[in-house]
């Protein structure tokens, strides 16, 4: 019987991070899913450890690969589910039943679904309606949306030309084509690991550059619009912090924290 859902973990020398995506997945009240995991040939005890849960993992290999996106295209075409997952290594579920929570709201509906994500202190919640600008000011969380099969089907794999900003690029070369219903679900899906390369220092400027080249691929001449339209909105924000009422907003919530008054 093919499964609801296909949940697929990648992951690269992070045992520690693998043992808790797993334990997550495994910890799960929804049983409707296969689990696919995707190593690039570790030399940290991440293979041993997959051996070890093979009872569990439908699918399963461990060899090297050319990057994240890469790794994340194998699990696509391994996949059998009506709608697919990334759980990357690291990344957790947001309980036993968050699967089931989230599957069985009220508002699952559409091709690529998404939630919200809680992270060490604290956590992210995206809006409803989404539009270009958006995209160009943040992104979708992948460890947190459910996408449609038929999305790959129809639009293709993650472009692997991009190291860093592929999900981002694909997100938006989706909703650009105006074939996919997306859809927010009030929910924090995940629980996620900050310390993934997006999230890295020593890559800030290898991403920039990818997000460059990335927005002027998809966005062509409106990307400048865009770019601008950010700016003023930086400066907007900028000047109602300057503001009289800004000023005692800021003191106001000073007094509050250092008074602990709720």
């Amino acid at each position: 019987m093919k499964p609801f859902l296909t949940v697929i973990t990648i992951n690269y020398n992070n045992l520690l991070g693998l043992e808790k995506t797993i334990q997550s997945v495994k910890s799960q009240t929804f049983k409707n899913f296969e689990y696919l995991v995707i190593d690039g040939g570790s030399k940290d005890g991440s293979k041993e450890y997959i051996e070890s849960q093979d009872a569990f993992i439908h699918y399963w290999v461990s060899e090297p690969d050319s990057g994240i996106y890469n790794a994340m295209n194998k699990g696509i075409k391994a996949s059998n589910g009506d709608y697919l997952l990334f759980l990357n290594s690291g990344d957790e579920l947001n309980g036993n039943s968050a699967l089931d929570d989230f599957i069985k709201h009220q508002r699952f509906q559409g091709d690529i679904i998404y939630g919200d994500y809680k992270y060490k202190e604290g956590g992210k919640i995206f809006p409803d309606n989404l539009t270009p600008l958006f995209f160009v000011r943040t992104s979708l969380p992948h460890q947190s949306t459910l996408f449609k099969r038929e999305v790959f089907d129809k639009i293709g794999l993650y472009d692997e030309n991009y190291k860093i900003v592929s999900d981002r690029a694909f997100y938006i070369k989706c909703f650009l084509s105006n074939q996919f219903v997306f859809k927010h679900i009030p929910y924090p899906l995940a629980i996620y690991d900050l310390s993934g390369i997006s999230n890295d220092p020593l890559y800030k400027e290898r991403q920039a550059l990818e997000n460059e080249r990335m927005f002027q691929e998809h966005y062509g001449i409106y990307y400048e619009d865009y770019k601008n339209m950010l700016l003023l909105q930086s400066k907007l924000n900028q000047a109602r912090k300057e503001s009289v009422s800004g000023i005692m907003k800021r003191i106001v919530k000073k007094i509050k924290k250092v008074c602990r008054i709720p």
